[in-house]
């Protein structure tokens, strides 16, 4: 909320609400993207490295269960917070 010069608060116009609403939701999505384009590429390289060091105990999963988890629950809460 914004002051006029006699320190008055002035309410936002619909517009100037509708502007702030697109700029959170397009920082919500990029923040998405990048993160799920970083998810694949980083466990796509875990799976890699597992499958050569120990292919018979696949640990890599623990990685991708927690890291899927904590990616879900922020995207929720961002989500929520936009």
């Amino acid at each position: 909320m914004k002051t006029n010069q006699n320190n008055k608060k002035t309410v936002p116009t619909q517009e100037q609400i509708e502007v702030v609403c697109r700029q959170r939701a397009r920082h919500f999505w990029n923040w998405l993207t990048w993160s799920l384009v970083y998810y694949v590429v980083i466990n796509l390289f875990l799976i890699a490295i597992n499958w050569f060091t120990s292919p018979h105990y696949w640990w890599v999963l623990w990685v991708i269960v927690g890291w899927g988890i904590s990616l879900l629950m922020t995207a929720i809460e961002k989500s929520i917070k936009y």
